[in-house]
């Protein structure tokens, strides 16, 4: 089984791969990408990329800014056609149920990130085109505080005019990855405590997610949202 596995993921590697250099080459020449602070990417252990969305393919544009293989969470919905969802598979990607946390996600991005993978996360959960950004859901500061590892803020500029709605081809725009230094979660590693502490604990996982998402506000020139009391991971 373990040669099984190894086998697999070189097949994802070159396959990764190949279309890494397709995409790189057509950003590059079509959309001039410029890539600022690829070097805040730490070469090697788990990262969590937590990045703006605007548009379908932030994803492309995201895995060919940066040299090492990034994995992304997808929403279920892809994976519902068969021939789609093996070719996400091959790439890495595993699915995601969005309104609502999904556990075995968080899960399966927990064991990546403990495996040394870089894991890419919207922390808006959803695309979201307009100037002012969307509170952020919980799962980037919960896999910040299970795993422990760095979490890298990302914004991708340009990208919504890229293929805007009833385009059905993607248009040459220059676009912009901006990367920013990596954020630490200092809350603790997650355990359960006693409810005395659980209230302060829920609010440092909140101030956390809010953290990644100033980052990603200065990063992408967008505004906040205002931050409501009661949002709670």
């Amino acid at each position: 089984m373990a040669t099984e596995g190894k086998k697999a993921m070189e097949r994802m590697n070159a396959l990764y791969w190949l279309g890494w250099h397709v995409c790189r080459f057509l950003a590059d020449t079509l959309c001039d990408l410029q890539v600022v602070g690829a070097e805040n990417l730490p070469p090697t252990g788990g990262v969590l990329i937590a990045s703006t969305h605007t548009a379908a393919l932030d994803p492309v544009i995201l895995g060919c800014a940066f040299s090492r293989p990034l994995t992304f969470m997808a929403k279920e919905e892809l994976f519902r056609f068969p021939p789609v969802a093996a070719f996400l598979r091959a790439l890495g990607a595993f699915p995601v149920r969005r309104g609502a946390p999904d556990r075995r996600a968080l899960r399966k991005a927990l064991h990546l990130l403990r495996l040394g993978r870089c894991v890419v996360i919207f922390p808006e959960g959803t695309r979201n085109p307009t100037p002012i950004l969307r509170p952020p859901e919980f799962g980037v500061a919960l896999l910040a505080a299970w795993s422990q590892v760095p979490v890298l803020p990302v914004a991708i500029i340009g990208s919504e005019r890229l293929m805007p709605k009833g385009c059905w081809l993607p248009r040459p725009t220059p676009l912009q990855v901006r990367v920013g230094a990596p954020l630490r979660f200092k809350g603790g590693a997650g355990q359960r405590t006693q409810d005395s502490k659980r209230d302060g604990r829920r609010d440092a996982l909140a101030d956390f997610a809010w953290q990644v998402l100033e980052a990603l506000a200065e990063l992408s020139g967008r505004q906040l949202p205002e931050r409501l009391p009661s949002l709670r991971p």
